[in-house]
C-alpha cells in the first residue's frame, strides 16, 4: 500500500552550491522549512509530502544529489502505525483536540506590580472579544496599546501557552493606585473634544457646559449596573474672550497670547486706546493622561 500524500518528508542532499536549493523551491513555490546545514556541502531541509515529486523533479536536473529521505510528521506516523488503525485514530484524535485548545483561551492571568487592574484588563479584552474559550487574538498590539494608557502603566506583555492567556502589567514605583473622582469641566463654554477611555462620558462634543460641571462620571455600565471605575480621560473647551490692549498691534498680540494661548481663533481690531481682540480661547482638562 502506497503512503499517503500527507505529512511532511525531510530530504539531505549534497552540492557545492547547496544552499541555494531551498531559494530555488522557494521560487518555485514550494514551502521549506527546518533548513540545517549538516556539512559543509551537505543541507537538510523538510518539504510536504505532496511537494516531494516536484521537488525531485527540480533538484535532478541540477547538480544536486539527494542522499536520503526520511519520511517525517503525519506520514511516519501513518507508516509505523498502518498495523495498530485504533492506535492511529487515537492519536489523530488527540491532536486535534490539542491543537483546538491550544488556539483558545481557556484561562486569563494579570500578573505583575499593575496586577490591581485586572478588573480594567478583563474589560478590554472582553470589550475586543477576547474571554474564555474564545479563540486567541492574532496580535496583541492594540490590547497593549489600551493597557499602556492606564495610569501609571510602564509595560504590558501579553503571552499565551497551553491555552492560558498571561497579560503582565507593570506600574511605576511611585505610582499610587488611582481613585475614581470624575473630570469636571475647567471654564463655561462649549466641549470641543472628548476622549474617553474609562468612565462614563456625560456631555458631548459640541455641548455648551458651565465650569465645574461633570464631563466623566467615575463608573462603567453594564446593562443597567454600575460598576466603579477609574477615570481616564481628557477634555477640551472652548470659550469666548473680549479684551482690549494699549500699544500696537504685536505687543497686543503678544499679550493676548499670554492671556489666552497660542491656539486661540482671535480677531484683532484697532481702537482709539489700541487693539481690540475678540475670538475663542481654550483649556483642556485631564484625569489620568498625559
Amino acid at each position: 500500500m502506497s503512503l499517503p500524500k500527507l505529512g511532511r518528508v525531510r530530504i539531505t542532499l549534497t552540492s557545492l552550491s547547496c544552499e541555494r536549493a531551498a531559494d530555488k523551491l522557494a521560487r518555485a513555490g514550494i514551502s521549506v522549512s527546518a533548513v540545517k546545514r549538516e556539512g559543509k556541502n551537505v543541507l537538510s531541509f523538510e518539504v510536504a509530502r505532496k511537494d516531494c515529486e516536484k521537488v525531485f523533479a527540480i533538484l535532478r536536473g541540477s547538480c544536486y544529489n539527494i542522499k536520503e529521505v526520511r519520511e517525517r510528521g503525519l506520514a511516519f506516523v501513518y507508516k509505523k502505525c498502518l498495523s495498530h488503525i485504533g492506535l492511529l485514530v487515537g492519536a489523530a484524535l488527540f491532536l486535534l483536540c490539542v491543537l483546538g485548545f491550544q488556539t483558545r483561551v481557556l484561562r486569563i492571568e494579570v500578573v505583575g506590580s499593575g496586577a490591581y487592574y485586572e478588573r480594567e484588563v478583563r474589560e478590554v479584552l472582553s470589550e475586543k472579544g477576547v474571554k474564555p474559550l474564545s479563540a486567541l487574538p492574532q496580535s496583541f498590539t492594540s490590547f497593549t496599546a489600551e493597557i499602556l494608557s492606564f495610569p501609571g502603566v510602564n509595560y504590558c506583555e501579553m503571552r499565551a501557552s497551553g491555552g492560558v492567556l498571561t497579560v503582565e502589567v507593570q506600574v511605576s514605583e511611585e505610582h499610587s493606585l488611582p481613585s475614581c473622582e470624575p473630570l469636571l469641566v475647567p471654564a463655561t463654554g462649549r466641549v470641543e473634544e472628548l476622549v474617553v477611555l474609562r468612565g462614563t462620558p456625560s456631555v458631548k462634543a459640541g455641548e455648551d457646559v458651565q465650569a465645574g460641571q461633570t464631563a466623566v462620571e467615575p463608573f462603567a455600565l453594564y446593562g443597567e449596573e454600575k460598576r466603579p471605575s477609574v477615570v481616564i480621560a481628557r477634555l477640551k473647551i472652548s470659550y469666548p474672550v473680549s479684551a482690549e490692549y494699549a500699544g500696537t498691534e504685536e505687543q497686543a498680540r503678544a499679550q493676548a497670547l499670554l492671556d489666552f494661548g497660542g491656539d486661540s481663533l482671535l480677531e484683532f481690531t484697532p481702537t482709539e486706546r489700541g487693539f481690540s481682540v475678540t475670538g475663542r480661547a481654550f483649556v483642556s482638562a485631564s484625569l489620568n493622561m498625559n
